[in-house]
């Protein structure tokens, strides 16, 4: 066996954890911010509760949207460049903090903001960043990635120079997320941690990972989602998500390719266009990660015996049944899709969202037959 695996972000954990990222901006040396969020964060007074704590000047930028398009992180590319900030602070959930690290490197790489679009595009190391999630879903705060829509596909800003200098991880600021965006966040996290688990670059370090996110999840997304007010429940959320972050090192395989054929054309959160694959997914991987299966059900409390096929159905049912809580969409009809569009989006996913670490292997004609099974409901692989 051999693998790498690479995590220089420190991370600070728990209820309270958020009274000591004062400390983190002097261990940084930081003396002027700029704080990375959305208008929710400011309304709410989440952000004021952040920026209250770092113990420095700042400025905000609150223009961040939901699945930022190329032009948001063109905007924000602007607005690092015009002071002379030495930290960017990243406050919110997935897209905000995707943007603060996208913030971080732009501050020191000059040039438009769709140039950096791709794999490994920085070339000067970025400003010191710190991460403070306000929802337990994405793991944003642990990876490489800046997700951005460009003409509206999905698309990445990718660089392990984007990696986070700390991460502020506490649980209470996500006390006040309303069902929807637990239920949405949440699935994400799940998905982050399934998708990792089944991956070809998988790794001892990012199984384990996956493995106890996986749990975590599974008990307690449905209580999170049912009575917000749970701390217990909020707390082992965001460990979950944390753990997603960590394990996305291994990448996700086509359940994420084929949320992003959905996302724009229906305006879906991300967790809910990737959530909805997720049973499809682990079913028809099955038998190709038959080892591994047998730990996953056992993550998700479900029994099903030895064999692959019968362990991916019934995890998949297990999903199904925590989307339908959760109040996710579960096949794409339900969702609107014309089984007239089914082929187009099949060969979308193959061809612009490819996988090369994916121990499954599809073209257009395999994944169209997913996409059926995703239409009509069915588990069958």
């Amino acid at each position: 066996m051999k693998f790498s695996y690479f995590l220089p972000t420190k991370l600070s954990f728990g209820f309270g954890a958020l009274d000591g990222v004062g400390s983190e901006v002097k261990a940084l040396g930081g003396t002027d911010a700029l704080v990375v969020t959305d208008g929710v964060m400011v309304k709410t007074g989440i952000a004021r509760r952040v920026t209250e704590r770092l113990g420095i000047g700042c400025d905000v930028f609150d223009e961040v949207e939901a699945e930022p398009r190329i032009e948001v992180a063109q905007a924000v590319a602007d607005r690092v460049r015009s002071g002379s900030y030495d930290l960017v602070v990243g406050v919110g959930g997935g897209s905000s903090m995707d943007m603060a690290k996208a913030a971080a490197g732009f501050a020191t790489n000059q040039g438009p903001a769709r140039a950096y679009v791709g794999n490994n595009l920085f070339a000067k190391k970025p400003l010191p960043s710190i991460m403070v999630p306000t929802t337990a879903g994405t793991g944003a705060e642990l990876t490489v990635t800046s997700m951005v829509t460009v003409d509206g596909h999905k698309q990445w800003i990718n660089s392990p120079l984007l990696l986070p200098s700390v991460a502020v991880v506490d649980p209470d600021l996500t006390m006040s997320m309303p069902p929807g965006v637990t239920a949405a966040t949440g699935m994400d996290a799940l998905c982050h941690n399934v998708e990792a688990y089944l991956s070809g670059l998988a790794n001892p370090i990012t199984d384990s990972a996956a493995l106890e996110g996986v749990g975590l999840i599974a008990r307690n997304l449905e209580r999170a989602y049912d009575s917000g007010g749970d701390r217990m429940a909020r707390e082992g959320m965001s460990l979950g998500a944390l753990m997603g972050g960590i394990a996305l090192q291994a990448k996700m395989v086509y359940g994420h390719s084929i949320g992003y054929t959905i996302a724009t054309r229906f305006k879906l959160p991300h967790g809910v266009s990737c959530g909805l694959p997720l049973p499809y997914v682990v079913s028809n991987y099955a038998v190709a990660c038959a080892p591994k299966m047998k730990k996953l059900a056992e993550a998700f409390g479900v029994e099903g015996g030895d064999d692959p096929s019968e362990l991916g159905r019934a995890v998949g049912g297990k999903v199904m049944a925590m989307a339908a809580h959760l109040k996710i969409p579960t096949t794409l009809k339900a969702l609107g899709v014309a089984e007239g569009d089914l082929a187009a989006l099949a060969d979308e996913c193959v061809t612009m969202y490819p996988r090369p670490n994916s121990p499954l292997v599809f073209d257009s004609r395999s994944m169209g037959a997913l996409y059926r099974r995703m239409w009509e409901g069915s588990l069958d692989a």
